[in-house]
């Protein structure tokens, strides 16, 4: 081999080895995405699929329950009488039981006439109408103070006769002042109760 050719063979052999390493180079700077990047967008992917698919139920609301109260039923307040009695007779404290005319009524089944009143009998004009009046101011049930008349404690016809505080009122003047009895001027002169200002103001002077 003359030297031409040595030259010529070497020349050829270091071109390759250029190219070879050029080669090599080429395929270093190329950029291969990594392993990892891929999976992690494979996961995302499939964490979007998955909440994509996933419907989520609502929450039910309930209904508030009408609450249904029934009404209390009370019984009627008792109004006790305000009144004490005054003198030294009988006093007594009880409950209407019956109403007999304008003028009497029972308590504790005991019959009681109002002291200096009169009002009319049942049969005759306004006697109805008195009746229907205590019946209405002092109805059967009531609690009454009967304060006994210290002049006529010997009563009259088995009655007692006394003042009747009923309801907060006095039935002996309430009746007067309503124009459905008068008063028993006879007995003003012995009765307990003629200075009271409602006897003196119908005709006790």
């Amino acid at each position: 081999m003359g030297l031409q050719q040595i030259i010529t063979y070497q020349a050829q052999i270091a071109l390759e080895e250029y190219d070879k390493a050029h080669q090599a180079k080429q395929e270093s700077d190329i950029v291969t995405p990594p392993k990892t990047l891929k999976e992690s967008t494979k996961s995302e992917q499939k964490e979007k699929s998955i909440t994509e698919t996933v419907q989520t139920e609502p929450v039910p609301v309930k209904e508030p329950v009408p609450v249904k109260t029934e009404p209390v039923q009370t019984e009627p307040l008792e109004t006790e009488p305000s009144f004490s009695c005054s003198g030294n007779a009988k006093c007594i404290t009880g409950k209407v039981t019956k109403i007999i005319d304008g003028d009497t009524i029972k308590v504790n089944e005991k019959s009681v006439r109002f002291a200096l009143i009169s009002a009319p009998e049942l049969g005759k004009s306004g006697g109805i109408e008195a009746r229907s009046y205590i019946e209405k101011i002092c109805p059967v049930g009531s609690k009454v103070i009967v304060d006994e008349d210290d002049g006529q404690t010997g009563g009259s016809y088995g009655r007692i006769i006394a003042e009747i505080y009923c309801n907060g009122i006095s039935l002996n003047e309430s009746i007067l002042e309503a124009k459905l009895a008068i008063i028993y001027a006879k007995f003003c002169s012995v009765s307990e109760f003629a200075s009271e200002p409602w006897a003196k103001k119908f005709g006790c002077n």
